[in-house]
């Protein structure tokens, strides 16, 4: 968002959510959302009370939930994960590929201990206007209380069994590009390193832990554009990338982590077929792109 009146209206709407927040009840929940699933527009109803819960935390938290743009996207992944969890006091969290998301601090907030994982070289630019210098004031006594760690996602610096909780949250699409050189990473090597990320993070939860990651995906046979298509960390490469096959989602995500003896709350509602491109699981990327959620509890070691 640019221009100084846009940032003066997002500011001042966020001042009125946090005043309204503190002035009315948590509305009930809306029903459970699914868990396990595609992105779809009907599922942000049942996540307008976890919006409105996440929202008034800080600006970041606020602008990325309320961003037109995102078309709720940043609602299905951050409120289906703060829908389940029904306390964060006193968890062990460890989130890989933060970034610029302030989710950490908020958790850090209600009582977890976080610890952040980052590429050891910054990919994405942070803002330095005056915006995001009130928000560094806002969270400014939870960064300290976060473990920031850098490293590779394929080999996490951690013991294993650490951590109650481990979140990756649109990260790991971006396994399409070799870091720091910027390179394309042809696909079937794209599949052999999400099975590392997703073995590591099995590795370093505690049995009866929760694995939460969100990803994209996409039917490449149909997509023909890609409104974030400007934003590819890779310099050349194919025109569309940065989603998984929506026909091998299945494969590399839930049936992975079923082999390595996870299960999955509440289910497994992902559909290939859903993905119609008729607007109803469809992200701000545009026609045949979409999103999904993997939530699953590490029941033993197989």
């Amino acid at each position: 968002m640019s221009g100084y009146p846009a940032r003066l209206r997002l500011l001042l709407r966020f001042l009125a959510a946090r005043l309204h927040a503190r002035m009315a009840s948590r509305p009930p929940a809306a029903g459970s959302p699914e868990l396990n699933g595609m992105f779809t527009r009907r599922s942000l109803a049942r996540l307008d009370g976890e919006k409105r819960r996440l929202e008034t935390f800080d600006l970041g938290l606020f602008s990325a939930l309320n961003d037109p743009r995102l078309a709720g996207q940043i609602v299905f992944e951050y409120g289906t994960l703060s829908s389940f969890v029904p306390s964060w006091r006193g968890l062990r969290v460890l989130d890989i590929g933060t970034g610029r998301s302030t989710l950490p601090c908020w958790m850090t907030a209600q009582g977890a201990s976080v610890a952040t994982f980052e590429f050891p070289q910054p990919v994405e630019s942070t803002d330095g206007g005056a915006l995001a210098r009130f928000n560094q004031a806002l969270v400014r006594r939870y960064r300290p209380r976060l473990g920031q760690v850098a490293g590779d996602m394929l080999e996490l610096p951690f013991r294993s069994q650490a951590f109650d909780v481990v979140t990756c949250l649109s990260v790991i699409e971006h396994l399409d590009t070799q870091l720091p050189g910027r390179l394309y990473v042809p696909f079937a090597e794209q599949r052999r390193r999400a099975a590392r990320v997703l073995d590591e993070m099995v590795r370093v939860a505690r049995p009866g832990g929760l694995l939460y990651l969100t990803s994209e995906c996409c039917d490449y046979g149909r997509a023909t554009t890609d409104a974030w298509r400007d934003s590819y960390y890779y310099r050349q490469g194919p025109s569309l990338s940065g989603a998984w096959p929506v026909e091998d989602v299945p494969e590399i995500f839930y049936d992975h982590l079923a082999k390595r003896g996870c299960s999955f709350p509440g289910g497994v509602s992902f559909a290939p077929e859903e993905l119609r491109g008729d607007g109803l699981h469809e992200t701000f990327r545009g026609p045949y792109f979409s999103a999904f959620s993997v939530l699953a509890r590490l029941e033993g070691q197989p």
